[in-house]
């Protein structure tokens, strides 16, 4: 036999109908056109992703992960980390530093940007970023940085 309970709903549960009707009324009244149009984009929008270089302090070379990635690295050549981002670049910056989805290793050890590096290729639709992350990652590499990141 299934017991039921007998108690009295609880308020959240009042809340969320009642907000849950509101709602509803709202919908209704709005007009066809208010309810579903998206705004139009703009091709400028469409480009605001940019790639980044982050130099990091030489420390980072202690972790064995990052030396097995860069066998040919030049000690010589700065460490550094390539990244992408659909926000202005020093914005990207201080989150990695403060901790916002950031990297560890640019948490940990980002020193600065190297805008001499990446920002001739700035802005670009979100597609070109992406392959353009993974380029630019390998071409430094080619070129006896120590990177990491690069996805």
């Amino acid at each position: 036999m299934i017991a039921v309970n007998h108690c009295r709903p609880r308020r959240s549960h009042a809340i969320f109908a009642q907000t849950a009707l509101r709602c509803e009324r709202i919908r209704t009244c709005l007009p066809c056109e208010l309810k579903r149009k998206k705004p139009a984009r703009r091709k400028e929008e469409d480009f605001h992703h940019n790639v980044y270089v982050v130099l990091l302090r030489d420390a980072v070379t202690k972790h064995p992960s990052i030396l097995r990635l860069n066998p040919k690295r030049d000690r010589l050549k700065p460490c550094v980390y390539v990244g992408m981002k659909g926000i202005p670049v020093d914005q990207r910056f201080e989150n990695h530093r403060n901790g916002y989805k950031s990297a560890w290793v640019v948490r940990k050890y980002g020193v600065r940007l190297m805008p001499e590096l990446y920002e001739h290729l700035n802005p670009m639709p979100f597609e070109a970023a992406v392959q353009m992350e993974s380029e630019l990652a390998e071409d430094l590499r080619v070129a006896g940085y120590t990177v990491t990141g690069g996805h």
